[in-house]
């Protein structure tokens, strides 16, 4: 497993087919943002599950969303994954990584 977080952004990740790579970004889900994925290169990677695991007993805690995506073909792709309202289509923050698996 590839683990790559916010200090990842903009990098290229370096993978091999059958690798799952586990996206951790911060997110308080209380506020109404949360983090989507707004764009993924189907055709070299698969969105496989996502979850969230808060950070602490208090109510509107936040917490760490995970976005587990596997890379199913050889190749560079792109990921770019985006924090806003489910609701809306603008997001107030972005986060995306270039993909190079073999």
């Amino acid at each position: 497993m590839i683990s790559i977080d916010k200090s990842s952004q903009g990098k290229t990740i370096k993978a091999q087919k059958g690798d799952v790579i586990q996206v951790q970004l911060s997110e308080n889900p209380t506020t109404g943002y949360l983090w989507k994925i707004k764009s993924i290169d189907t055709q070299h990677l698969k969105y496989k599950e996502e979850k969230f695991e808060i950070s602490g007993d208090a109510i509107g805690a936040s917490g760490m969303k995970t976005i587990f995506i596997e890379v199913i073909h050889e190749g560079t792709s792109e990921l770019n994954i985006g924090l806003g309202n489910p609701w809306e289509e603008d997001t107030v923050e972005r986060f995306g990584v270039r993909i190079e698996s073999e």
